[in-house]
């Protein structure tokens, strides 16, 4: 029984000194900083991967809002910029018959640049046009002629391009040509991406009401051929399920 004592006194000795040392020796053995182990280490290296992990879902989870906020801001500066071309602006048509003071605005759904002259005949407006944002091509300063000067601009014009026409203008001022011309450009951008989008979202659902018109003629067929018995039976509905 003796032995057995000393055995485990020799055992917790080994494990803890600190137990069987004197107070001095004691205190020495406290203060020792204890070892990492492993443990220790894969736990901090688990609570480092979780707060990597938890970071990562929050910064998923936020972007469709960030994207939303910025879309509502952005959303926000356009209508304010185009109220500015709703309001309309005194300018001069630019065209091979000359010059002629009109009054341009865009149309209260912001999808049409609008004008038509101050000057009129037979009390109708001598010089009208309209120009869908969606078929601009192009907003750019109306470039000047010659040789020498070919690469400036001439001042206070700009012009519209689309597929069908280009329109000249002439502003009262170089801020008032700025504002319509970057206005209209990001009115323009923005009428033909619906554009596409309403194109691609018609396009997606005709196919997929050619998809499910194919899986009821399918349907259909599966009836038809469970009710007939007979093998010439079965060709014939097929052949008629198949010319429906």
């Amino acid at each position: 029984e003796r032995k057995t004592v000393a055995g485990m006194e020799a055992l917790l000795q080994l494990i803890c000194p600190c137990i069987f040392a004197n107070e001095s020796k004691r205190s020495k053995l406290m203060e020792l900083t204890p070892c990492s182990t492993s443990t220790t280490a894969d736990q901090d290296s688990g609570g480092d991967d979780l707060s990597s992990r938890a970071r990562e879902f929050l910064s998923k989870a936020m972007n469709p809002i960030t994207k939303l906020q910025q879309k509502m801001s952005e959303d926000q500066e356009r209508r304010q910029r185009a109220a500015l071309l709703q309001a309309g602006e005194m300018m001069t048509l630019v065209s091979p018959r000359g010059a002629s003071p009109v009054r341009i605005q865009l149309s209260s759904d912001g999808s049409l640049l609008m004008w038509q002259s101050v000057q009129q005949e037979v009390n109708m407006p001598s010089e009208s046009g309209v120009i869908a944002l969606a078929m601009v091509r192009e907003v750019k300063l109306v470039p000047q002629g010659g040789l020498l000067r070919a690469n400036m601009p001439v001042p206070l014009q700009w012009m519209i391009m689309s597929d069908d026409e280009t329109v000249k203008f002439e502003a009262p001022s170089e801020v008032v040509k700025e504002t319509w011309m970057n206005t209209v450009s990001l009115l323009a951008s923005h009428q033909a991406s619906a554009k596409k989008e309403r194109k691609m979202l018609s396009m997606t659902k005709r196919r997929l009401g050619l998809e499910e018109r194919r899986r009821e003629a399918e349907r259909r067929k599966a009836e038809v051929l469970k009710t007939c018995t007979s093998g010439g039976m079965k060709h014939t509905a097929a052949a008629m399920m198949s010319r429906s």
